[in-house]
């Protein structure tokens, strides 16, 4: 989820490079296929983060890198605060994104072990309030396993309640009664979806008596010595946190959210450490294993076996690199970038954060395992280059399937809207709400080329329509739909021009045969 805010923001003049921290590096290498020599294997890596940091002009980075349980570099570059130049350390806290959703999996899986929660029970079981409910196929489907997996059929969302602005965080309840519908059917496709981990906050609650996050102090954070670590829902004051900016050198404001199981953590690339060495099944000595050997495989490994083109396991992207099996989870927001990833059989893992935009960050964890397996760095440098914009997109040419005329309703938690789409042969689109009688009223066309990517149809509209939700002076509406045989069904979003939230309605559309002569 990106942001880009816009308002009460602060300007900073060019950071100036300061490294600060701790270096060490272990002799000892991995146990894995390509240990590293015990000749200090990083420079090279150091000095391309110093130069990244000066040319994309980024506040701050840090980074800890830990192998076979130990914590083998830590270090920070940069200014955490720029207006009152306060140097980034490797205690500093910063905001991890999306890649709290590890964290969440793990506290949930500690109620998995205990008993207390059945990964093949519907999430509806779990809830005390509001219950899931479905557009499209049937809620009992959307078990706490799928939601682990992004494979629930729930939407993607977000909505961001930012210090000093007028828009107010809701209540989770409120956030699950008007958006915690499933608008494809559990099982039938990966669709990443911030809600679902909110859904597993709330179980996490209601299981365990506490709250969110003094359930993760207490059962996740505290025995894995996550000391700086935390949930937070107000400004970290009086603590070493990074102020976030923006890619235009503006201070972001802290900001809260509805869905704080996906994306609220604060950490430190150190603690960070500490967790992926439970997660590499290398702990240091005295870090007590907080889940069994066979549960940390389990959020590895599984899959939806009914969606094959998912590799999102509990918490984790899985896949390969360079390579390498790995583990990885980032986390964008607006003003802050932050990975884990992870290579089990060497028992490598690295965490980098950063309180910028401009920059890939799982490209500084590629530099860090290229200086300490050999392999990864042969792949890595004979891979093409992934960096420049992408091509421009091919002109839209719709299948036949697309072609003529389709009619049906916008669902919101207000009410339906009637809607008709046209395609036309030659890739033309036009959008119209319906009036009564099924009347002609305001038509739209697209702000650019629509797109056909894995059976779905996306569209990008001007504002169709408004909810109260939907606070911002400027949105747009995106389309997403997935393609049937004379059925569109999927996704009608509500996005602000700044990008505070994200609002998903229901379409569906079915194909309007053509009138006989």
């Amino acid at each position: 989820m990106i942001l880009a805010m816009k308002a009460g923001v602060r300007r900073f003049s060019a950071a100036i490079l300061l490294p600060a921290g701790i270096l060490m590096l272990s002799a000892a290498g991995a146990a894995g296929k390509n240990s590293p020599t015990p000749a200090e294997p990083l420079p090279e890596a150091k000095a391309k983060i110093i130069r990244l940091i000066e040319e994309k002009r980024i506040p701050s980075l840090s980074l800890a890198v830990v192998m076979d349980g130990k914590i083998i570099w830590e270090e920070a570059f940069g200014l955490a605060d720029v207006d009152h130049k306060v140097t980034a350390a490797p205690s500093t806290l910063y905001p991890i994104a999306s890649a709290t959703k590890p964290i969440t999996a793990t506290a949930l899986m500690i109620l998995v072990e205990r008993g207390l929660v059945d990964l093949d029970q519907p999430a509806n079981s779990y809830l005390a309030g509001p219950k899931l409910r479905a557009y499209d196929g049937d809620a009992s489907g959307a078990t706490v396993r799928r939601i682990l997996h992004h494979t629930s059929g729930l939407p993607m969302y977000w909505g961001f309640s930012f210090a000093g602005s007028s828009r107010a965080r809701p209540p989770l309840e409120t956030t699950l009664e008007r958006y915690g519908r499933l608008m494809f059917k559990p099982g039938e496709v990966h669709h990443y979806s911030n809600l679902g981990y909110a859904v597993l906050e709330s179980i996490i609650e209601r299981v365990s008596g506490k709250s969110y996050p003094e359930f993760l102090a207490e059962e996740v954070f505290r025995p894995l010595s996550m000391r700086e670590t935390a949930v937070f829902t107000a400004p970290p004051e009086g603590r070493p946190a990074a102020v976030k900016y923006s890619v235009t050198r503006a201070a972001v404001p802290f900001c809260d959210h509805d869905t704080r199981g996906a994306g609220a953590i604060y950490a430190t690339a150190r603690d960070l450490a500490l967790f992926m060495s439970l997660h590499l099944g290398r702990q240091r000595e005295g870090q007590p294993a907080i889940l069994k050997p066979e549960s940390i495989a389990a959020m590895q490994q599984a899959r939806d076996p009914d969606v094959r083109s998912s590799s999102y396991a509990f918490g984790w992207e899985t896949g390969s690199r360079y390579g390498y099996s790995i583990l990885t989870h980032g986390g964008v927001m607006d003003g802050c970038r932050a990975h884990m990833a992870l290579i089990p059989s060497e028992g490598l893992g690295a965490a980098v954060l950063i309180n910028g935009e401009n920059v890939r960050s799982i490209e500084v964890c590629d530099w860090i395992f290229a200086a300490l397996l050999p392999e990864y760095a042969r792949n890595f440098k004979t891979a093409p280059p992934g960096d420049g914009p992408p091509p421009p997109p091919p002109p839209f040419r719709p299948v036949a399937a697309l072609v003529g005329s389709w009619q049906g309703l916008i669902q919101t938690f207000e009410g339906d809207i009637p809607v008709r789409l046209v395609v036309e042969t030659d890739g033309r689109i036009e959008l119209a709400r319906l009036g009564p009688e099924g009347a002609l009223e305001k038509a739209f066309t697209p702000l650019k080329a629509p797109a056909v990517s894995r059976g779905f149809l996306v569209i990008h509209f001007p504002q169709l329509f408004s909810t109260p939700d939907a606070t911002a002076s400027d949105h747009r509406t995106v389309l997403r739909m997935r393609i049937h045989p004379n059925r569109l069904s999927g996704e009608a979003n509500t996005i602000a021009s700044d990008e505070s939230y994200f609002l998903p309605s229901f379409i569906v559309l079915e194909r309007i045969k053509p009138e006989t002569p």
